[in-house]
């Protein structure tokens, strides 16, 4: 029977140290994205939706244009973008269909960190809600682009689940 070979402390040591920073090494890289839906929520039961505006005072952050965007990703997937007064002249089933979206964005340090926040519009129960961050700089224009599409993707994922969805940009013949 052979004897188990004992690695010294110092070469575990090393080997446990290496093994910790390539985790946190892979942690750092990884983007994080989180989805949260409320109970019973699901993106199916909507079919049109409002954007919400930054107040007018100066306690938000400019949008930079990503509430167009917003609006523009959730249109590609059918989802009717409505003003919030057309919202109000729609019938009362169709107003049942109807998400209230806001998208708020912020940096600290050297992180921005973009939320997209969907509620129900007849009762304003949060039916779901996205938080994701990436490096850079708010002023970066390609960093905002980053931390948006990061936000997208899981946007996506979340609407062809739910909706079953397939988009494709491919045209028929």
């Amino acid at each position: 029977m052979k004897t188990p070979v004992k690695q010294s402390p110092i070469k575990s040591s090393i080997i446990s140290y290496l093994m910790l920073l390539a985790t946190l090494m892979f942690i750092g890289c990884a983007t994080p994205n989180r989805l949260v839906y409320s109970s019973g929520f699901s993106f199916a039961n909507y079919d049109f939706v409002m954007i919400g505006k930054p107040d007018s005072n100066n306690t938000t952050t400019t949008l930079y244009g990503m509430d167009v965007e917003f609006a523009n990703l959730l249109s590609s997937y059918n989802i009717r973008v409505v003003g919030d007064k057309e919202y109000l002249q729609l019938p009362s089933d169709t107003q049942k269909r109807t998400l209230f979206a806001r998208i708020a964005i912020s940096a600290g340090g050297e992180r921005i960190l973009l939320t997209a926040s969907f509620d129900d519009a007849v009762t304003g129960k949060t039916g779901a809600s996205i938080t994701t961050y990436s490096k850079g700089d708010i002023f970066d224009p390609k960093a905002r682009t980053k931390v948006f599409e990061d936000a997208s993707v899981t946007i996506i994922k979340a609407l062809r689940q739910d909706k079953g969805l397939v988009i494709t940009n491919e045209k028929k013949q």
